[in-house]
């Protein structure tokens, strides 16, 4: 990276309590997120990406210290956050936000647009009146492409989309710097999915805001991201430049996961190789040691089995946690958005 990061994310590991244990019980805890390191520039967008329950959630909501960190330093804008506490973590949430999947469940029904999106403004003291208030949710509607009349009704009368661009507008009223973005078109209809993408880019030229893209649509996540940081069971495998992820991967995990893939032309889709890697996926309250995919690796020797495999450079720019891959050697593959 050339800049500075907007977030800086240094070993990150997150546990959730299994059991509070009891007199002759030892409390358990299960490591959702291990060592997770990661940059993010301002101005870019990191598409987070892996199988369900990998811990892509949970990373993001440890980044919005919604959720303790076990272990490791998460750094906003250059200062240490992963403690902070009370006052000065609200006044840092004001530059921190976040997009969630289903926009109807995080948007209150019996409140209007206008509340809706004036709420962070009024709460933060960043408008001296509602008057104000009002006059920059419909600057902010207006910014997101929402009708002149969107302020005054409720949320049960939008469609998805829309209820969406209600969503980036509350987000933006507090002029973030980061946004985390959790699967926010995977409860859209496909027509939309690539307007609300198209407008958190348009937004992010014009604003310079910093995307994390938790998704599991590769092809959504091509379409937007800079760089693409590859997740399992918890840990991360592989980061790269968007395009050498899509074209030559490394990590076998990374692999099958593009061969998935489907492309739109029959005879190409015919003709790709889909890489099946056989095994139950893994418990993440019981993993295998060494590295996690060695159960399912069709290359993985002793080495793999007895140690974790660090993340570390195989190319320019390009990271893998692999014991057996020691350069770009992927499988060249071209997944089409």
């Amino acid at each position: 990276m050339t800049r500075d990061p907007a977030l800086s994310v240094d070993g990150l590991s997150v546990d959730y309590p299994l059991s509070s244990g009891g007199l002759f019980r030892r409390a358990r805890s299960v490591t959702a997120v291990s060592d997770v390191s990661l940059q993010i520039a301002p101005g870019e967008t990191l598409g987070l990406v892996g199988e369900s329950g990998s811990g892509k959630t949970t990373v993001g909501r440890a980044i919005l210290r919604r959720v303790p960190a076990s272990a490791g330093r998460i750094s906003f804008e250059g200062k240490d956050i992963t403690h902070l506490r009370g006052d000065a973590l609200r006044k840092l949430r004001a530059r921190m936000q976040l997009i969630l999947q289903d926009p109807y469940t995080s948007l209150n029904p019996r409140m209007t647009v206008a509340d809706i999106v004036a709420e962070p403004l009024l709460v933060h003291g960043l408008v001296a009146s509602r008057a104000e208030a009002a006059r920059e949710v419909r600057g902010l509607l207006d910014r997101v492409g929402m009708p002149a009349d969107a302020a005054d009704r409720y949320p049960h009368s939008f469609s998805g989309g829309q209820r969406q661009r209600i969503g980036i507008a509350r987000a933006l009223a507090l002029k973030p710097s980061l946004i985390v973005a959790d699967e926010p078109v995977s409860a859209l209809d496909v027509s939309v999915r690539a307007q609300v993408v198209n407008l958190m880019q348009d937004l992010q030229r014009e604003l310079g805001i910093a995307f994390l893209f938790i998704a599991h649509d590769l092809a959504i996540v091509r379409h937007i991201s800079h760089r693409v940081a590859i997740m399992y069971a918890g840990r991360i495998v592989e980061v790269a430049p968007r395009e050498a992820i899509y074209e030559r991967p490394v990590h076998p995990y990374t692999e099958a996961l593009l061969s998935a893939v489907p492309v739109a032309d029959p005879p190409v889709q015919r003709a790709r190789r889909r890489i099946i890697h056989p095994g139950e996926a893994v418990d993440i309250a019981d993993p295998p040691s060494g590295c996690r995919f060695h159960p399912r690796c069709p290359i993985a020797t002793e080495r793999c089995r007895d140690e974790v495999p660090p993340l570390e450079p195989k190319a320019e720019g390009h990271m893998a946690a692999c014991w057996n891959r020691g350069g770009v050697m992927g499988l060249r593959m071209k997944v089409h958005s």
